[in-house]
């Protein structure tokens, strides 16, 4: 007698041949795979947690770069336009002091000859000078 897979009570098959010929026994193999231990899924979760929250924050600071860059690009535009308005101004400024003669001979305005000229120097007043002053002459 054969010994077939350890078993000895196992009647002897003889091979015959069958009828039909397409037929062939297949036999499959199951494997089964073992599920992950929960630490491991746990293990596994944190890491990925953790990497979202690196990834999010470096997109944050480069999106607050991006607008502080943005803010600044801005300012220096504005810059630039002040100054083109500001020599502008200073040409124009210019041109009416080189014209203030011509125009003042036109209106009747002569310049003194004899006398000598007064400058008068401009100073800032203070609101609070000004409201003094004033009390000051309207109580005597």
């Amino acid at each position: 007698m054969a010994y077939t897979r350890g078993n000895l009570a196992v009647k002897e098959q003889t091979q015959t041949k069958r009828t039909s010929p397409g037929y062939r026994e297949k036999t499959t193999v199951v494997t089964r795979r073992t599920s992950l231990p929960t630490k491991e899924k746990l293990l596994y979760l944190l890491t990925v947690i953790v990497c979202v929250m690196v990834a999010s924050l470096i997109i944050w600071q480069n999106a607050n770069i991006y607008g502080l860059n943005k803010e600044y690009q801005q300012a220096e535009r504005e810059i630039k336009s002040a100054k083109a308005e500001i020599n502008k101004l200073v040409v124009l400024k210019q041109q009416l002091e080189v014209g203030i003669r011509n125009e003042a001979k036109k209106l009747g305005y002569q310049e003194p000859i004899d006398q000598p000229v007064i400058n008068v120097e401009r100073t800032p007043i203070a609101s609070g000078t000004v409201n003094s002053d004033v009390k000051g002459n309207a109580k005597k």
